[in-house]
């Protein structure tokens, strides 16, 4: 074994002896909380009471970008895909209304989908599909 590989093993060895080291003092002060939590409750739980905290803040949420669609009867589009219950929102509500609240929409309505953005998406693909056919249908000139 040539020195620079000697060199190397010995500087691992000696990274390793210190997390071992490390490890056992952990293991050490984990056997202590131990011990302490089983006196603790031996003793019937006579120690002091740690006093709770106050009330987490939390961050606010913000408002789902499909907020302001129309109320939908819950099972309007039960058992529907994504795309005829897409058209059929159409159909009923016309087109006024944005991709996240069409999609909050049809949840409302009973579609069920693996999540919302994954029903997002598709809303969005089905919707740039029927764009491209209406302007395919109207020709190369927009006629």
């Amino acid at each position: 074994m040539d020195a620079e590989a000697k060199s190397n093993y010995r500087v691992a060895l000696e990274q390793a002896e210190a997390e071992l080291a490390a490890h056992e003092q952990r293991g050490d002060a984990l056997r202590t909380a131990v011990d302490g939590l089983k006196t603790l409750l031996a003793d019937g739980g006579s120690a002091r009471q740690v006093p709770k905290r106050g009330p987490v803040k939390r961050r606010r949420r913000r408002k789902s970008a499909g907020t302001g669609h129309p109320e939908v009867p819950p099972d309007t589009f039960k058992g529907m895909g994504p795309t005829a219950a897409y058209r059929k929102f159409l159909a009923m509500y016309g087109n006024s209304y944005s991709v996240p609240q069409i999609r909050d929409a049809l949840v409302q309505g009973g579609v069920r989908s693996g999540s919302p953005n994954a029903l997002l998406t598709g809303l969005h693909s089905v919707r740039r599909r029927d764009r491209l056919k209406k302007e395919a249908e109207r020709g190369p000139r927009g006629e």
